[in-house]
């Protein structure tokens, strides 16, 4: 801006001639025998050239005012492509909802401290009941926090005691108490209305190591599939492209449905 001060000046000067009504665009009257006006002429030239200058700098220092007022453009993200990975997720001794030799497994990686994996829990519950023999759901633990630890802990403790069954009737009870129900005297009320010993319960909760062993048993691996949150949904081993909705859910098992008849056909 200094450099502009000595411009700055003689633009003011410029002006105040301006707006004092010299005719400096047409040249006075002379005739060709007198030097003096030929000298007038002479300096108004040089003058009107200085203006035109001036104004061309006026115009820069405009652009470059502009520029350093606007406001910065916003910085447009391009989507992550889809993600057509087929993930080998094993499921052998991970609970099982619907058909075991169903042709098209959801495998969904949850924690039970997880507001969106309870919404979730409808939409999946929906989608069973579309396809009541083509679909089952396979739940991984991914407590995530350590406040959910303990009730992936009751859960995998009514597996072990109850079978699939009895982990499904303690994951409906966790899910219906939500994430504000999640003590171990919540879990154990559970616990003890389904039946399950609550000695054993007990000395789970009473022990981190155990607690542990039980809630943590699928995250291990659960970063080779790239679960970085939760919920994360698998279809045949493809993540859920789009949104978590029954229709989009439809579209994506009408197509694992489609690929794995053909694959039976083509064997």
């Amino acid at each position: 801006m200094r450099q502009w001060m000595p411009r700055l000046a003689l633009i003011a000067v410029a002006c105040g001639v301006l707006s004092s009504g010299m005719a400096l665009a047409q040249d006075p009257p002379m005739t060709a025998s007198d030097p003096e006006m030929a000298k007038i002429q002479a300096e108004l030239k040089a003058i009107r050239e200085e203006l035109a200058a001036v104004r061309n700098e006026l115009k820069q220092m405009a652009a470059q005012l502009r520029t350093m007022q606007a406001p910065p453009k916003p910085v447009v993200k391009e989507p992550p492509p889809p993600d057509n990975t087929i993930h080998d997720i094993p499921t052998d001794g991970s609970p099982v909802r619907g058909p075991k030799d169903a042709p098209v497994t959801i495998v969904e990686y949850a924690s039970f401290a997880c507001g969106w994996c309870i919404r979730e829990d409808p939409t999946l519950k929906s989608v069973l009941q579309e396809y009541p023999t083509d679909v089952r759901w396979v739940f991984k633990h991914y407590p995530m926090w350590p406040k959910a630890k303990p009730a992936h802990a009751a859960a995998a403790l009514a597996m072990k005691q109850l079978g699939d069954d009895g982990f499904w009737k303690m994951y409906d009870k966790i899910i219906q108490g939500g994430t504000k129900k999640l003590e171990t005297a919540d879990l154990r009320t559970y616990a003890e209305e389904l039946g399950m010993d609550l000695a054993a319960f007990d000395a789970v909760m009473a022990d981190e190591a155990q607690m542990a062993a039980l809630a943590d048993v699928d995250t291990g691996m659960a970063g080779k599939f790239g679960v970085r949150g939760t919920p994360a949904i698998y279809i045949n081993g493809k993540r859920l492209q789009g949104q978590r909705t029954v229709e989009n859910y439809k579209t994506q098992i009408d197509e694992a449905l489609k690929q794995a008849k053909g694959e039976k056909k083509g064997s």
